[in-house]
């Protein structure tokens, strides 16, 4: 893993960590989390942008563990739209952080925004491309993201997140 990667995802992270901390009693961070992840990540300028390689449109929940909302285990909740991103990475009652960025041709390029101090840092994540056929026989593409668990059910608290960082991310662009 890059140094520079791994000492933005922990500033990234650290006072999250600390919430959580007081939050939940363990010493289980966000930081440590996430990290398993970054190891996957590579750079987002080397990466060029690809129509179509992406989700369906839509609200996605994915977390470390196959299990919704277990104490200490990352979730990334977010919403696709033609390729772009917006979600929260975060850990059950704990802080959460806001993300937004696209698909690109073998990653999920994201710039988290830490809910406390506003710095932006990068993080990626690869993507996880299984092929498969379709019942006519063309060939499909199921796209889920490497070291996360794709989970059905996203409840009121993930909408809740997700739509303060919508909101988040429409100010930021004006």
């Amino acid at each position: 893993m890059q140094k520079s990667l791994k000492t933005s995802i922990s500033k990234r992270f650290a006072l999250a960590s600390r919430v959580a901390i007081a939050l939940i009693g363990t010493s289980i961070t966000l930081s440590a989390a996430f990290e398993a992840q970054a190891a996957y990540s590579k750079p987002v300028a080397q990466t060029p942008a690809v129509p179509n390689a992406t989700l369906p449109d839509g609200v996605y929940l994915y977390g470390q563990v196959p299990k919704a909302n277990e104490l200490g285990k990352g979730y990334f909740v977010f919403e696709n739209k033609a390729g772009k991103v917006v979600g929260a990475l975060y850990m059950p009652s704990s802080s959460f952080d806001c993300a937004a960025g696209e698909f690109k041709a073998d990653q999920l390029a994201l710039m988290v925004t830490d809910s406390y101090d506003r710095t932006a840092n990068p993080f990626e994540i690869a993507l996880d491309r299984t092929s498969t056929v379709a019942s006519n026989g063309n060939p499909s593409l199921r796209l889920g993201l490497q070291g996360f668990h794709k989970l059905n059910a996203v409840s009121k608290n993930d909408l809740r997140l997700l739509n303060v960082c919508k909101v988040d991310h429409q100010q930021a662009q004006k």
